[in-house]
């Protein structure tokens, strides 16, 4: 009888650990950093000791107000329960101390880990990861951005503009996959010398997937803004072609665009706000040949009325399937 039970609770823990499923998202947080100008100012006021008029002290109030409530903003669409994520990965994100603010005031600790990467950015606008409790870091991928291109670009001779970043992570049922983020070049006075900087951008990343997926574990999962839609766009036929397709890379490689069912349903992530003319499908995920059969539910978050509002982005959502 007691060995029955045991091999009967055995069994259980192994279908619960197979059962669980993982809410993987990415989401761009327009400018981020400047939300949190209030709060460094009120905290560089308390620091110097020095007398504040009372002017000072209104546009401080003021400027803190407006930001608390962009964050609450964003708060509510993470936490909102037809999102919270277990893994969340953050584009245009704050510092490491915003985010650990964030984290505390807005999120009430929700995420265990919090990380800031290093990247290229000029604009204070970083990339981000955010892990529950029981989800953990077993090595960081993060110095990518140091590499060089052999093109050079406007920007001088970084190859990437922000990121990428891979993680393994390994999740409470001990399933452990990399996790990567990227910012790709934006098509901002876009032309073929921009288009040609994304493409070398995208080559690359692919071939860095390939790499983690040979070393191993060999499920790979890339998420973020790859501004880009799939397909050929202006400049791309001479810029050497569809950024998002060479970051999928070769049909023998493996690689699977999962947000392909979103675009095909003319779904939109770039929101815009009240500007309607370039909303677009911009935010992605790709999977290796390995994660292809665990994905379930692949859906961009627009939960009213936050989501609209919060960010000129909105969150896409991938549901893993945890494979033992």
């Amino acid at each position: 009888m007691n060995r029955f039970a045991a091999c009967f609770l055995l069994l259980a823990a192994v279908q619960a650990a197979k059962a669980e499923d993982i809410k993987v998202a990415t989401y761009n947080i327009e400018q981020w950093a400047t939300n949190f100008q209030g709060h460094r100012m009120q905290q560089a006021t308390q620091k110097s000791n020095q007398p504040v008029s009372e002017q000072m002290s209104e546009v401080i109030i003021a400027e803190r107000q407006q930001n608390d409530e962009d964050n609450w903003e964003i708060g509510q669409v993470i936490l909102d329960k037809s999102f919270n994520p277990d893994v969340l990965v953050v584009q245009e994100g704050c510092g490491q101390s915003d985010l650990s603010f964030f984290n505390r005031r807005w999120l009430n600790n929700a995420y265990e880990t919090v990380v800031q990467f290093p990247s290229n950015t000029d604009r204070d606008q970083h990339l981000c990861i955010l892990l529950k409790p029981g989800f953990k870091i077993l090595q960081r991928r993060d110095k990518y951005h140091e590499e060089r291109d052999t093109a050079g670009n406007e920007r001088g001779t970084r190859l990437f503009a922000r990121g990428p970043v891979f993680c393994l992570i390994q999740s409470p049922s001990g399933y452990k996959f990399w996790v990567g983020v990227t910012h790709q070049k934006s098509k901002r006075d876009n032309d073929v010398p921009n288009t040609e900087w994304r493409n070398r951008e995208s080559r690359r990343t692919h071939e860095i997937m390939k790499e983690l997926e040979k070393a191993g574990p060999n499920d790979v999962i890339l998420l973020g803004d790859m501004n880009d839609e799939f397909g050929l766009q202006e400049f791309e036929a001479q810029g050497g072609g569809d950024s998002i397709g060479n970051l999928v890379g070769p049909e023998q490689d493996g690689f699977v665009l999962v947000t392909k069912k979103l675009h095909d349903a003319k779904e939109f992530s770039f929101g815009g706000y009240w500007r309607t003319d370039f909303r677009t499908l911009i935010d992605h995920a790709i999977v290796s040949r390995g994660m292809k059969d665990q994905i379930g539910e692949v859906k961009v978050v627009k939960t009213p009325p936050l989501a609209p509002v919060a960010s000129d982005h909105y969150p896409v959502m991938v549901t893993v399937k945890a494979d033992q």
